[in-house]
């Protein structure tokens, strides 16, 4: 008996190891997605990923064998019959390896369940395309499959060949090497003579078989350049997205005749066995050679000296088909267009008629409010506002815009002492509450004036279960309903509010085999170990929203902005979802730093998340082939738009990614006069706002307005225009999202001969009037900053009005406060404490610079007030220092001081107020 090695027991434990591995994925993947009730959508995909292994498999296997069977009968024929002795192979090893290739393909094949899905269930656009005239829907679900398909055959047939060539070459040296007769001529290179001799030397089954394989070779490659034929749509040279006359005239027949002259050589190669010419063959290889070499030059060649010289008589029609397409695939075909008359003044009855525009107009910079947010609102440093978003509310009184942050969970701001397994998984596990301030009001100290604040939180808005497990900051699995409580919130007078789960969100650890499991899954055997983990215990992972959402419908792109909404008595994450495609004919293709290489973008999904149990829901709001498509693919993933709650409809907002990259591409797309657009003669630019000191490309925002012609008030996302290359505005372009209007773009257009003020020009504007200039670089020195926020445009009726705030903050210890609102209307800028007075300074002609009437209204502080307000806070940030690190009796130390300070502080004041008041 052979002595056992260990290499066999590392062997067995790694088989068993990367067996186990695969199997356990597909087991917890199929325990989350039940979780998330779309178990079908696991399914669904496990199932085809399965099933299209087997035609893959199949496919392969019948051909190699059939092949390989075929040379091997053949060589064992041609040495019998040749009397040439030889040893068999043990041609099992043969059909092991053939079983090993087959399973390859499957694999390939499998790969590929979208495709194969896409094309099984395509939807028509209804649209044909005006060169070879197929519906849009061929070139997106059709086409690549039969580029999939193709590609895969190809392979396959190379593969045999090398393995039956290899065979051949390897068993027949007796047959196909001749001894070579010294009394020959030493050198003879008739190439007719060396080829005849050749290929008489080889046997009639190997030449029968390769000549067939080289024609399969050969007619899959026929079938390549058939299908380039289609490819010449989306094409991206020249003055033309998509086919253009080099395309259409030059480069189609190209493809054509390589289409003719493949097809006609797989033929020759099949003739050959009876012909055993190898000329004819040749010829057709030589001549597929040829044209191809001539399609990579003679195109551009065509192009610069037949073209170029008449380019846009070649090219108008081409270029007509290039507009109206890539304005259809990015849903702007039916951007309605309005001329508008500028009125460059405002007056007392525009601030009275549209007061409740005014009462929304936003004055906080989302860059400056999160810092202020942070600082205010934070807490405890295991809490965090990933991002400050903005929404509207309606209410009895009004409708009111919002600013709004989540507050959400970081266990990196835990102290280092309790970074343990039990506190970041089991204890610290989710966020508490959101925070809320309308857009245009501040206190009198520069601050947001809160709507909903503090934890538990509190203020006009009602949030009856504010704990978020889901959002857009937690990476890391949790493990909740243990028998450790979870940390809910501290209390106001000391000490912490504990917790334990009681929603729906995670898989249950209901049995040893699921501990065991995740225990693999995530590396940690505390699974099974830790006493605190029961049967009703939850493991939450893919917590992150973006990543929840990527997970169950992987196929979609996801807006790069999700947005919480207060639905239900809980927080609700609202994500849009888009469609994409790169194959829409005559589409120009979009380059950006989200989604890039792409010529179709559509936005008909809005996907919703509840933050404390992990619930998603899938709502298609517009009918579109793409998403009709999966919606036949995966039937229980989408909801339809009238199965969305009502609360959730009133949020619904235009998507800020979708429309900038619309933007993008209407700053040359608006002109829909070939000739126009050839000339670019009404190109525009993005323009662009200061921050911090630096110009930053202008983004698009959100406001509540009236629209020209309109009498109610709706939210819109605004971009404003300039002409290429000049500072003026020529446009802004409104995205409406209320219904029943929802999705609709109105583009407000200047009268070209008039001047309208662009943004850049009011910013030069600001910077040049000396007395807000001078008060800005006042402010800029002794340790403070000076930020300028988002100048906005807003219309109102036919009138322009410009706004920017100006916030100022501490080098150190960072919050920002909002001193002043700059406002404009083009024609004169006034800056004031609050906007409302900035704007009766407009509207009373008040001449440039700083408003006159606002101040001397301002507090006088004395510099008495000033130190002593210094000394409270330096008192209050040691009393602080001293509660982080446990010195209870130095922090009541300095807490006594600071409150003696702020004693002779409003004894200070009062004396000041009773001296301005003569009482």
């Amino acid at each position: 008996m052979q002595s056992f090695k260990p290499i066999y027991l590392f062997i067995a434990l790694l088989a068993i190891i990367l067996g186990i591995g695969p199997l356990l994925g597909i087991y917890m993947d199929y325990l989350w997605f039940g979780m998330v009730d779309y178990t079908s959508v696991f399914t669904t995909i496990l199932q085809w990923k399965i099933v299209t292994v087997i035609p893959g498999f199949i496919l392969a296997f019948i051909f190699l064998y059939i092949n390989i069977k075929f040379a091997r009968n053949s060589i064992d024929k041609i040495l019998t019959d040749k009397q040439i002795a030889y040893e068999k192979i043990d041609y099992r090893l043969f059909l092991i390896g053939t079983v090993f290739l087959s399973f390859l393909f499957g694999l390939v094949f499998s790969g590929n369940w979208r495709t194969i899905l896409l094309y099984l269930n395509s939807t028509p656009f209804g649209i044909q395309d005006p060169i070879l005239l197929n519906d849009v829907g061929f070139y997106i679900f059709q086409l690549p499959f039969f580029h999939m398909l193709r590609g895969v055959l190809l392979g396959l047939v190379i593969i045999t060949l090398i393995i039956a060539g290899a065979l051949y070459v390897y068993r027949l040296q007796p047959v196909l090497l001749t001894q070579r007769d010294d009394t020959e001529e030493p050198y003879d290179i008739n190439p007719e003579i060396n080829i005849k001799n050749i290929m008489d030397k080889v046997p009639k089954r190997v030449l029968v078989h390769v000549s067939v394989l080289l024609a399969f070779i050969f007619a899959l490659i026929a079938v390549g350049f058939f299908l380039n034929r289609y490819e010449i749509l989306f094409t991206q040279q020249g003055a033309v997205a998509g086919a253009g006359y080099t395309d259409v005239f030059v480069r189609l027949p190209i493809f054509t005749i390589l289409t003719v002259l493949s097809a006609l050589t797989a033929v020759a190669l099949l003739a050959n066995i009876k012909l055993k010419n190898i000329k004819v063959p040749l010829i057709g290889i030589g001549l597929i050679v040829l044209f191809v070499l001539a399609s990579a030059f003679v195109p551009s060649v065509y192009q610069q000296y037949a073209v170029e010289p008449t380019e846009l008589q070649r090219e108008e029609p081409f270029l007509e088909h290039s507009i109206n397409f890539t304005r259809e695939a990015y849903g702007l075909s039916d951007a309605d267009v309005n001329q508008l008359d500028v009125d460059t003044n405002i007056t007392n009855r525009d601030i009275e008629e549209n007061e409740d525009i005014i009462s929304n107009i936003r004055i906080w910079d989302h860059r400056a409010l999160r810092q202020s947010y942070r600082q205010l609102q934070q807490i405890r440093t295991y809490y965090t506002f990933n991002d400050v978003d903005i929404d509207r509310y309606r209410t009895d009184e009004n409708y009111q815009q919002y600013m709004l942050a989540v507050r959400e969970l970081d266990i990196d701001g835990l102290p280092p002492q309790a970074r343990n397994w039990v506190n970041e998984r089991l204890i610290y596990t989710h966020g508490f509450g959101m925070v809320m301030n309308p857009v245009s009001t501040k206190t009198a100290d520069g601050q947001p004036e809160l709507a909903l604040q503090d934890i538990p939180p509190r203020g006009d808005f009602e949030i009856e279960n504010p704990r978020v497990y889901y959002g857009e900051s937690t990476n890391e699995y949790k493990i909740v309903n243990t028998l450790r409580q979870e940390f809910d919130y501290p209390r106001s007078e000391g000490g912490n509010v504990l917790t334990n789960y009681d929603g729906k969100g995670g898989v249950q650890m209901d049995s040893f085999f699921k501990r065991l499991a995740y225990a693999f899954r995530f590396g940690e055997p505390k699974f099974i170990l830790s006493e605190y983990i029961t049967d009703d215990s939850r493991v939450m992972y893919h917590q992150h929203i973006e990543e929840r959402t990527d997970k169950i419908a992987p196929f979609l792109e996801y807006d790069s902005d999700p947005y919480p909404v207060i639905h239900d008595g809980r927080i609700h994450w609202i994500i849009d979802a888009y469609t994409t495609a790169s194959r829409y004919p005559y589409s120009d293709t979009y380059y950006g730093s989200e989604m890039s290489g792409i010529n179709y973008l559509q936005n008909p999904v809005k996907v919703v998340i509840d933050s404390y149990d992990g619930s998603v829901d899938y709502y298609i709001i517009e009918e579109e082939p793409v998403v009709e498509t999966y919606s036949k693919i995966f039937p229980d993933l989408f909801k339809s738009y009238e199965q969305m709650p009502e609360n959730l409809k009133q949020h619904i907002r235009y998507p800020v990614d979708y429309f900038e990259v619309q933007m993008e591409l209407y700053r040359n797309y608006h002109m829909t006069d070939p000739v126009t657009f050839y000339n670019r003669e009404d190109s525009w630019d993005i323009p662009e706002e200061q921050y911090r000191g630096t110009s930053t490309k202008m983004e698009p925002y959100y406001m509540i307005t009236r629209l020209p012609g309109s009498d109610e008030l709706e939210y819109i996302l605004l971009q404003p225009f300039t002409p290429r290359e000049r500072q003026n505005m020529i446009s802004w372009i409104a995205a409406r999202s209320d219904e029943p209007h929802y999705g609709e773009i109105k583009d407000y257009r200047m009268q070209k001969g008039e001047l309208v003020y662009g943004p850049t020009q009011i910013e030069a504007r600001i910077d040049q009037n000396p007395e807000i200039s001078e008060q800005l670089t006042l402010w800029g020195q002794s340790g403070s900053n000076v930020i300028r926020g988002n100048l906005l445009v807003v219309p109102i009726g036919n009138s322009i009005l410009y706004t920017e705030p100006i916030f100022i903050s501490a080098e150190e210890s960072e919050i920002p406060e909002l001193r002043r609102v700059v406002a404009s209307s083009g024609n004169r800028v006034v800056m004031s404490v609050e906007l409302r007075q900035a704007l009766e300074g407009l509207a009373e002609g008040r001449v440039d610079g700083i408003d006159p009437g606002t101040i001397p209204g301002e507090p006088v502080v004395p510099r008495t007030a000033q130190q002593l307000a210094q000394q409270a806070l330096e008192h209050y940030e040691t009393a602080q220092e001293h509660l982080r690190a446990g010195n209870w009796s130095a922090y009541g130390e300095e807490i006594e001081q600071m409150r003696d300070v702020l004693n002779q502080l409003s004894q200070e004041l009062e004396d000041v107020n009773t001296t301005e008041t003569g009482q």
